[in-house]
């Protein structure tokens, strides 16, 4: 029959077995040191085990990847097998129930039966930002903070200004590595500092976790074996006098084999007790927090990408689904700062730049997508129209106010804008009442903007030559051709009338001279003929 733990779960057998050897060791070390005067307090071990998915390039977790992740053997369901009955505290990545939920009854079964299995979960638990974006690297690349809760930075990273920025917004729990405390003169802490687990900068809380100890969870949990396991507990229980810990495992979505196994191993340590984060006892500790930042190479194209979500929020003002379509850049820009992608080797570093300069290509071909088209033209008369062409390629209707405005005094251009909807994937063309005042090149300078003003796109300039003082010769050749034709069809037709009165005349002359005699003509031919 397998042993029981205190919450009433049967233990693991392979867990308990590796456990069972780790403990060989233990009365070996208790028989070379002295024997303690008094029973110490079990040290508080808070186990942050991160709920995520694998990291992306933008958008929610498809079905196809939901499914995996949730099946019986996908990396979120072993998860949760693992701090089944556990002290642990959960970190959430809100990606994941949000995926679930937009695809509603479509979902996939092992999702819905999944994330419904997280709410009945009793452990303490928090959400990270969304895709588990990283918060240093949003703060420090300029992009907006949400609304925060607890905020879990990545080693290294932090700065005191990001701290401050932190609590600004909001954040009730601030974790951050040791790796990211400053020593008393504001280098690097020395090595034989006390290890702290609360702390406080400039009056705000602080977290702290272990470094050292969470790689060796992580290795335990990667694959456990005596050794692995025997480092686990010798790094957190360290000389025994510590009062509380707090350990991470890696948010890489990938998984962990053996976290059961690693779980297993620290509940056998009397001297250890696995506590939720909310429940950590202990003395708070002032200090100072070192002037840590995140990687050039990660910061500087992270930069780009968020300056070109700036710049697509503000285009967005033409589009009808301008909420919908923030929102999606926005979940864009938290995907790739997921820390995961950090975490995850070269590998991952280097597709991770490849998708930031593609989404930065991709926010440049979007609000190119929206211009006027430059034509010139020649202008004749004195009063006419300009016909402006706008083009919009995006798959989605857009609302423009077109203006345009001549360069100088030759050509008096209407100044009233016009305000024009454009279907997808179409063009159209307005018209802006004109007058010309004299002859000669005129620069028209034609603009797009967004109802509520934002400028789209560049400018586009057509050159106009206003010839007006032909309108009037050409008028008069052309009435002068026209009246000539007329008179000419009216001579014509005179003409044709009297021709053919001449011949009625003639015709009825005829009869009335042979009835007298005939005409003298035949009468003076017939004398001749005598």
């Amino acid at each position: 029959m397998p042993a029981h733990r205190a919450d009433g779960r049967a233990a693991r057998p392979i867990a308990a077995a590796l456990a069972s050897v780790v403990l060989l060791g233990a009365p070996v070390a208790a028989a070379t040191a002295a024997a303690p005067a008094e029973t110490l307090a079990p040290t508080e071990v808070a186990i942050i085990v991160p709920l995520v998915a694998p990291p992306r390039v933008a958008g929610l977790i498809p079905t196809e990847e939901l499914a995996e992740l949730t099946a019986a053997d996908g990396a979120l369901s072993r998860a949760l097998d693992a701090v089944q009955g556990e002290q642990v505290t959960l970190a959430v990545d809100p990606l994941i129930a949000a995926s679930i939920n937009a695809l509603g009854a479509e979902a996939p079964p092992d999702a819905i039966a999944w994330v419904q299995r997280l709410d009945r979960t009793p452990q303490d638990r928090f959400l990270l930002l969304t895709a588990d974006a990283d918060p240093t690297l949003l703060r420090q690349a300029g992009e907006p903070l949400p609304a925060l809760g607890t905020v879990w930075t990545s080693p290294g990273t932090v700065s005191m200004p990001d701290v401050a920025a932190f609590a600004a917004a909001g954040a009730s729990r601030i974790l951050v590595a040791d790796v990211d405390l400053a020593g008393p003169d504001g280098g690097e802490r020395p090595d034989d500092a006390p290890p702290v687990a609360l702390a406080a900068a400039d009056g705000i809380g602080l977290r702290v976790v272990d470094t050292t100890a969470s790689a060796a969870l992580q290795a335990a949990a990667d694959a456990p074996s005596a050794a692995s396991l025997g480092a686990l507990r010798a790094e957190i229980s360290g000389d025994g006098e510590r009062a509380s810990i707090i350990v991470g495992l890696e948010r890489t979505g990938d998984g962990w084999s053996g976290l059961d196994a690693a779980l297993d191993a620290l509940h056998s340590d009397l001297g250890l007790e696995l506590v939720g984060l909310d429940a950590l006892d202990g003395e708070t500790v002032d200090v100072a927090i070192a002037d840590g930042a995140q990687p050039e190479d990660r910061l500087e194209p992270f930069r780009a990408l968020v300056a070109a979500e700036q710049a697509d929020a503000a285009f967005a003002s033409i589009m009808f689904d301008a909420d919908a379509f923030r929102a999606e850049r926005r979940l864009r820009s938290h995907a790739l700062a997921g820390v995961g992608w950090a975490s995850a080797g070269a590998a991952a570093g280097s597709a991770w730049a490849t998708a930031v300069a593609d989404a930065v290509d991709a926010s440049g071909v979007l609000r190119s997508g929206v211009r006027i088209e430059e034509s010139d033209s020649l202008f004749l008369a004195d009063r006419s129209s300009i016909p402006i062409s706008i083009v919009n390629d995006l798959d989605r209707t857009i609302t423009v106010v077109v203006t345009a405005r001549s360069s100088n005094g030759r050509l008096d251009v209407d100044r009233t804008p016009v305000t024009v909807e454009i279907a997808p994937a179409s063009r159209t063309s307005v018209a802006f009442g004109a007058t010309a005042v004299s002859n000669g090149t005129v620069a028209v300078t034609a603009r797009l903007s967004a109802p509520d003003g934002t400028p789209i796109g560049q400018a586009a300039l057509a050159r106009i030559n206003v010839q007006a003082g032909w309108e009037t010769p050409l008028t008069a050749v052309a009435a002068a051709v026209l009246l000539l034709v007329v008179v000419v069809g009216i001579v014509r037709t005179v003409r044709r009338v009297r021709r053919t009165r001449a011949g009625a005349t003639a015709g009825s002359a005829g009869p009335a001279g042979e009835d007298a005699g005939g005409s003298p003509a035949e009468a003076g031919s017939e004398a001749s003929d005598d």
